[in-house]
């Protein structure tokens, strides 16, 4: 393991290296203070310009288009650089892993060129004019490949902090598994479905980001549980992410990311742009801003919940609490202050709620959809507090049960002796 560390750091090296002809010799322009990076796992069925349920954009490849759109209007000089592992067979512009770095000066150039605009702004002129890095080859759910990859990626642009963007499938703290139910965790590069589990992927950020994480902003399905902030506790301090599934098209980053770079992110305006989109294209929605750093104080307060009511948790039916899964995922997740609203005759404590306060700083969604069948999943908002979390056995799947009380660190917090 050690020796392959090492090769991908020299090849990292090398690559970096080599590819210095394709770097304009000017200097770059006096980066923002924080610099965001994407880490696109495309190689699967997301990567598309046209979202096939709706035949608007939408897809991975429209993401990057938006991307572009979204820093061509900023305002201050920031760097946006993007990790695309595309689908070959699908992406007409990129066939290989590969590093975009993209440079805005503020005032309307971008890489020193004009920003492209109107009709100009196509995959194919955004892919002509990134900086192009070739990516550390390999599986971009390998632990070490994207490990080398972040680093590398960081070593292009170093910043005083950073924002990372990850957008692929995903099934939250499930493990990966290609089984009957197919489970992604996060990820997924190839047929292999080859995904990474949220233990280990939040070992990777924190030691690619040791302090210097501004936020993690999901875009995937399912990865706003308190199983998956827990595990991001020390390596993030925001997780920017849906309990649901999310629409195929993907967040409007030609609305949101100039926002992204503000030093105070404006959290509340971020998930109600998102609404707003999804509203737009009468899809459905959850999304919410946690508080990693607060998610130690937030396990404390629910399993007092839990541990001084045991006896009512035992006899609850869990269909009388807001669930979140659909199909083979159903109950996988609950609304956590449901759960603890249930288990206080239908009143949530103030002393939850202040807790629950710290923890989730913002939330929106939309509970009028008539998207099928994710619109009939929340029809009450008032029954959403923006994180989720599994009640242990559930569901009766022995692997997912057992990987929850072996491998998960939340459930020793909340539900371990």
């Amino acid at each position: 393991m050690i020796m392959k560390k090492l090769f991908l750091y020299i090849l990292s090296f090398f690559i970096l290296t080599g590819c210095s002809d394709e770097i304009p010799e000017h200097e770059p322009p006096l980066q923002a203070r924080r610099a965001i990076l994407a880490y696109l796992i495309a190689n699967n069925n997301l990567d598309t310009l046209i979202d096939p349920n709706t035949q608007k954009e939408g897809g991975i490849q429209a993401n990057l288009k938006w991307m572009y759109e979204g820093l061509a209007t900023s305002k201050d000089s920031c760097t946006l650089i993007v990790y695309y592992k595309p689908n070959a067979s699908k992406n007409d512009y990129i066939k290989e892993p590969e590093i975009l770095l993209f440079a805005t000066d503020g005032n309307g150039n971008i890489n020193g060129m004009p920003a492209l605009q109107g009709n100009d702004i196509t995959l194919s002129n955004i892919v002509n004019v990134a900086h192009i890095y070739e990516a550390i080859p390999g599986i971009a759910t390998d632990i070490d490949v994207m490990s080398a990859n972040l680093q590398m990626m960081k070593n292009i642009i170093p910043a005083e902090s950073y924002g990372i963007i990850f957008a692929s499938h995903a099934t939250s703290w499930m493990p990966a598994l290609n089984t009957s139910i197919s489970t992604f965790s996060f990820g997924q590069d190839g047929a292999q479905r080859n995904s990474i589990n949220i233990p280990e992927f939040a070992d990777v950020i924190e030691t690619c980001f040791p302090g210097n994480l501004d936020f993690i902003l999901f875009d995937a399905c399912m990865m706003q549980t308190a199983e998956v902030c827990y595990e991001l506790r020390k390596a993030t301090h925001y997780c920017i992410a849906s309990v649901m599934e999310t629409p195929y098209a993907g967040y409007p980053y030609h609305r949101i990311l100039t926002n992204l770079y503000k030093d105070d992110i404006n959290f509340e305006q971020l998930c109600n742009d998102i609404i707003d989109f999804n509203k737009e294209l009468n899809q459905w929605g959850t999304y919410a801003v946690v508080d990693c750093t607060q998610m130690d104080a937030f396990a404390a307060a629910i399993r007092e919940e839990i541990t001084s009511k045991a006896s009512l948790l035992e006899n609850l039916s869990l269909h009388a609490i807001q669930q979140y899964g659909v199909d083979q995922f159903s109950y996988f997740s609950f609304d956590v202050a449901d759960l603890i609203r249930q288990l206080n005759e239908g009143i949530l404590p103030d002393s939850f709620q202040q807790i629950l306060n710290q923890t989730v700083l913002t939330k929106s969604c939309i509970t009028n959809s008539n998207a099928n069948p994710y619109g009939s999943v929340l029809r009450d908002e008032e029954k959403y507090c923006g994180i989720g979390m599994y009640i242990p056995d559930a569901v009766d799947n022995t692997r997912w049960n057992a990987y929850y009380r072996s491998a998960i660190s939340w459930y020793q917090a909340v539900w371990g002796n």
